[in-house]
């Protein structure tokens, strides 16, 4: 084998890992009910004790964003599903979610969802 297809082979192999580890939490189903926001996130990779989930909700208003709440909070990541349970009340209207998951100083995910709470 050549050292060009090797160094290829060494790129690739770097790519796959790097990428790996970037999908090991997602951002399942968000909702909201009876004046709290349910988070579910799914974890792949090791336990995770004292991680970091920060909730930002913006509310949507004639095409402005006003934040109407906004919390960090140190979590642990169970390997599967993990359900969070965040304490807000919200008025009825449209709104933003921006949820961001670190784990030390490495940001392990994030995602800005819409949020449509009825009346």
């Amino acid at each position: 084998m050549s050292s060009k297809y090797v160094s290829l082979l060494i790129l690739v192999l770097a790519v796959l890992t790097g990428a790996a580890g970037c999908l090991s939490t997602a951002f399942g189903e968000v909702t909201y009910s009876s004046d709290a926001l349910q988070v579910h996130v799914e974890h792949t990779g090791e336990p995770v004790e004292n991680a970091v989930l920060q909730v930002t909700i913006m509310e949507v208003v004639a095409l402005e964003q006003h934040e109407a709440f906004s919390e960090a909070r140190y979590i642990n990541l169970d390997r599967g599903e993990n359900e969070y349970t965040i304490p807000v009340g919200l008025q009825p209207g449209s709104y933003k979610v921006f949820l961001t998951i670190f784990v030390g100083n490495e940001r392990r995910t994030s995602v800005i969802r819409d949020l449509e709470v009825a009346a």
